[in-house]
């Protein structure tokens, strides 16, 4: 029975330093709207036009390592599942976690591009900003928070694909994007977590007084 607590306990103890380090991670998710500019080829569906909406997120880990680290002006990242990007046209979704990629240039003009693949490779959703007066960005580091949306002039939304051996494009551009952080646990959940096994803990250690 002692045996049995013990292990218990570690596995309660265990669980809690998995929790505390999950809490640290910092993931970064970006919603972005906008409308549909244009429709190049529609083989699959047939039904998405000029003015439909579009709504979509990213997420990335800003911790991630520059594969460029040589050049400062040109930053490069790649991501695998869970992060990637979704979109929302029409009656339409479209998921693309299959990889991701970011590139920031900070020059005489900023850009932001974000390109999804789906894990079948015939699905990419892309994301492209430009600002002109190269002001958007102060470094090619990934941003703990991307610039606001009216840093940039230029705000292009794209989407290839192909289903059953027929193609769909989409052209669009996009508004605001908000910018929220995937919740973490908080310190009263970590508490709520971790107290039968300090409860038990302090029974162990409680001496034993005589009636």
């Amino acid at each position: 029975m002692k045996m049995n607590k013990v292990r218990w306990m570690a596995c309660g103890a265990a669980c809690l330093f998995v929790l505390l380090g999950s809490a640290n991670a910092s993931t970064i998710t970006v919603n972005f709207t906008g409308t549909v500019t244009q429709v190049p080829i529609d083989e699959v569906f047939g039904d998405i036009a000029f003015g439909d909406q579009i709504q979509g997120s990213f997420s990335y880990d800003p911790s991630a390592p520059d594969l460029i680290p040589g050049d400062p002006t040109v930053g490069s990242y790649a991501f695998g599942a869970p992060f990637g990007m979704t979109a929302s046209i029409g009656a339409h979704e479209f998921d693309a976690f299959g990889g991701m990629s970011i590139g920031i240039l900070n020059s005489f003009v900023d850009q932001l591009t974000v390109l999804a693949n789906n894990a079948a490779g015939n699905l990419t959703l892309e994301l492209f900003m430009q600002d002109d007066t190269g002001t958007a960005f102060t470094s090619d580091h990934l941003p703990l928070a991307p610039p606001p949306e009216r840093s940039f002039a230029q705000k292009d939304f794209h989407l290839d694909a192909f289903f059953d051996d027929e193609e769909i494009q989409v052209d669009g551009q996009f508004g605001a994007a908000p910018v929220t952080s995937v919740p973490e646990p908080s310190t009263a959940i970590l508490f709520l977590i971790a107290a039968p096994a300090l409860w038990a803990l302090a029974r162990r250690k409680r001496p034993l007084h005589s009636k």
